[in-house]
């Protein structure tokens, strides 16, 4: 679980260093000091990378940490479609799923029964069934 908890953070960080970079560049319109006229548009541009920052990663971790706590999980049956790049993702039946790349070594076309979290789909234990 400090996997989770440390990306949490890391997500949670980004958001608000986002938010704090959208605040002081609304200041410098605010005071006219912009030395380019399309840099009136940045805050606009941050706010919607804060949006989409926020929406697909930091609010259903934030979501799924009381599940977390309580050790509420939910199971399910798939098999691998894809891993993502980073090695910390991957797809099973077309949805998205999380995990800690240390513990975890799944590999494409693997049968897995997985425990996750319900809003982010951060993967808490994974079996291999079959065989």
């Amino acid at each position: 679980m400090l996997y989770f908890f440390l990306n949490l953070i890391a997500h949670t960080a980004i958001s608000a260093a986002l938010v704090l970079l959208m605040i002081y560049r609304l200041r410098i319109n605010q005071e006219r000091r912009n030395r380019r006229g399309i840099l009136y548009l940045l805050p606009f541009i941050l706010m919607g990378i804060v949006l989409v920052q926020a929406i697909a990663f930091t609010i259903p971790r934030l979501l799924d940490t009381t599940d977390i706590l309580r050790g509420v999980y939910i199971t399910k049956i798939g098999s691998v479609e894809k891993i993502d790049f980073l090695n910390n993702a991957m797809t099973v039946d077309g949805e998205r799923y999380f995990y800690n790349p240390f513990l975890h070594k799944p590999t494409v076309g693997d049968e897995l029964n997985i425990t996750c979290t319900r809003y982010s789909g951060y993967i808490t234990d994974m079996e291999k069934t079959g065989e």
